[in-house]
């Protein structure tokens, strides 16, 4: 009876926890990214760009809350990642930091902040991202950016009738 008792929580709490989910983005015909692009599900944890992909809307990971990092195929011309996080190439903006990471370093590179970067991440981790960025900024000389447009790099349309890469 105690064996059945345990084997039943076992099972209980596999079937009720998070699945480890890894999505893989790339393809000639998805080039362009936008909050349509996943379907949402929020066990997706982890993201891979590939080379094929040139523009990433900056709602594009907001509902993903159990995403804990983001990686860049290292041929993607538009789009890098470091410490798990989105930039562009050159590593000027912050384009995404995933919702679920608990920590991460910035590059003294970073001086902009896209839109959606810091959505659903836990206040006190936002706040110490956009400070270290602000003091990137302040030490380079050049002003602090927040982007409040919605591609990067821009895109003019997204063909919404496309299938979601990702599936369950």
């Amino acid at each position: 009876m105690k064996k059945a008792l345990i084997f039943t929580l076992i099972l209980i709490t596999f079937i009720l926890s998070p699945l480890s989910i890894y999505g893989e983005i790339n393809g000639p015909e998805l080039t362009k990214l936008d909050n349509h692009s996943m379907r949402p599900n929020n066990n997706v944890m982890g993201i891979h760009i590939g080379e094929g992909v040139e523009s990433v809307a900056s709602d594009t990971f907001r509902n993903q809350v159990n995403l804990k990092f983001i990686e860049v195929a290292p041929g993607n011309p538009y789009f890098t990642s470091f410490s798990y996080c989105l930039y562009d190439k050159d590593m000027t903006t912050l384009i995404c930091f995933p919702q679920a990471l608990d920590k991460a370093e910035i590059p003294g590179s970073v001086t902009k902040i896209n839109q959606y970067a810091l959505y659903g991440v836990e206040p006190g981790i936002s706040n110490a991202v956009k400070d270290a960025i602000k003091n990137n900024a302040a030490k380079r000389g050049v002003e602090y950016e927040y982007l409040s447009y919605n591609t990067f790099p821009y895109a003019n349309h997204w063909p919404y009738t496309c299938e979601y890469p990702l599936t369950n």
